[in-house]
């Protein structure tokens, strides 16, 4: 049975560091025989801190009426046995074209709950199928659409199986990504990764900034 905290000392990002105000405001209830963790095909195992997500976007939205946006996204911040962190490279024809960022999107309408949306995005995006899904990585980070409408994107550590060298078997959706890398720390932060002599120029916004974060959380 998993041991949920109450929403007053739910941690974000570190454990000296509460979850902003407007996200407990009103929080939903994180007793999980009130949302259950589980869909039709599966259920979804997660670390108590970030209980506080398993509820749907809609629940989310309406426990948080003053939250500064009304849409969600997630990404999953995924490491193989070596350290590495997997990032992905933009499709030639999407926005940002050529660009890295770690798996995620959108929390969609009929996500049972965010967590679920975050494992999803991962499975299509990667194939890879989320096993547990860890404590938050950095701040929510709010951005603007094309069409001006407000996004926040919630960030966590997911763990996935791996094959027998350690290294988990990414199959890419390519509608969405031409590439993948297992980037070091030192890869990321000079944005060269030697073993596939790519250049790692990340998404604008916070992307490269947590994912050097997550170095540090996981």
């Amino acid at each position: 049975m998993r041991r949920v905290l109450p929403a007053s000392v739910l941690m974000w990002g570190s454990p000296y560091r509460p979850l902003p105000a407007y996200l407990l405001s009103r929080a939903p209830s994180t007793d999980p025989a009130a949302f259950p963790m589980s869909s039709s095909d599966r259920a979804i195992d997660y670390d108590p801190s970030v209980a506080h997500f398993a509820v749907s976007k809609r629940q989310f939205l309406e426990a948080h009426k003053d939250a500064p946006y009304a849409l969600i996204a997630t990404s999953a911040l995924v490491f193989d046995a070596r350290g590495r962190i997997l990032l992905l490279q933009r499709a030639a024809h999407d926005s940002h074209p050529g660009k890295w960022e770690p798996p995620g999107g959108a929390v969609d309408e009929d996500d049972v709950t965010i967590l679920h949306a975050a494992a999803r995005e991962l499975s299509e995006e990667t194939g890879l199928e989320a096993g547990r899904i860890g404590r938050p990585v950095g701040e929510p980070h709010l951005f603007k659409r094309s069409n001006g409408d407000t996004v926040c994107r919630f960030n966590f550590a997911v763990y996935v199986a791996a094959d027998k060298d350690g290294v988990p078997s990414v199959r890419l959706d390519p509608n969405e990504h031409q590439n993948f890398v297992w980037a070091t720390e030192d890869e990321v932060k000079t944005e060269k990764a030697s073993n596939h002599d790519a250049e790692l120029k990340f998404v604008p916004g916070e992307v490269k900034q947590t994912v050097l974060l997550a170095f540090q959380q996981t």
